[in-house]
């Protein structure tokens, strides 16, 4: 019967988890809406490479004092490096927010024939058995090539861009937050587990997150 009443351990369950999957979601959500701005300097950084191209331009500028991550000059190889890197940001951090919409690639055969308390569980499971532990362990090994790039002082070897650690330290910090994404949608499968109102036919997490995406949820 969906409108009896839940017992009040599987309410107060729901509202905890509900509780402790908002301010994950939502800074998912957040971080995805920031990153999307980088489509603007991707596509900027694609007109400067074309047009310097077909000018025949190679060096933009040169100064003395060197500059974080473009040394002491740039050049065409420098913006052409940049687009790449803005690129790769903006798939690690956007990949948060497909998780929270669901807009994420799935290869099955099986889960869209699920009812929706199916879905959580599978999402669940999946979540703390793969996405997660995935994400923790190539985080934590990509520590290593990220340290080692900074003590190398590893640049570009075609006059582009300098500090690549900063670029690789995008590898862990993305997949850090992705796998709190993982744990924020692992809190709100258990919601609605606990209480089958706050399943997909309900306003979810994510929906909730997304009315308040100016200021994070306060968690009582």
């Amino acid at each position: 019967m969906p409108n009896a009443r839940l017992a009040p351990w599987r309410e107060r369950g729901a509202a905890v988890c509900a509780a402790l999957a908002r301010p994950l979601v939502w800074l998912g959500l957040f971080i995805g809406r920031l990153t999307s701005w980088l489509v603007l300097l991707v596509m900027l950084a694609v007109l400067t490479t074309v047009s310097l191209n077909a000018l025949g331009i190679n060096e933009i500028a040169r100064w003395q004092n060197e500059v974080l991550l473009f040394g002491n000059a740039l050049t065409i190889n420098s913006i052409t490096e940049l687009q790449w890197h803005l690129f790769g940001i903006l798939t690690l951090f956007g990949g948060t927010y497909a998780l929270h919409h669901d807009t994420h690639v799935r290869v099955d055969l099986v889960y869209q024939k699920l009812s929706p308390r199916g879905r959580a569980i599978v999402n669940t499971l999946g979540h703390l058995l793969l996405l997660i532990p995935f994400c923790l362990l190539i985080a934590w090994l990509s520590q290593h090539f990220v340290a080692m790039a900074y003590r190398s002082g590893e640049s570009s070897n075609y006059g582009g861009l300098t500090d690549r650690y900063l670029i690789k330290a995008m590898l862990p910090i993305g997949l850090v937050f992705l796998a709190l994404g993982a744990l924020g949608q692992v809190f709100d499968n258990l919601a609605g587990l606990f209480d089958p109102r706050r399943l997909p036919d309900s306003t979810t997490v994510t929906e909730a997150a997304e009315k308040t995406d100016k200021e994070p949820p306060h968690v009582s």
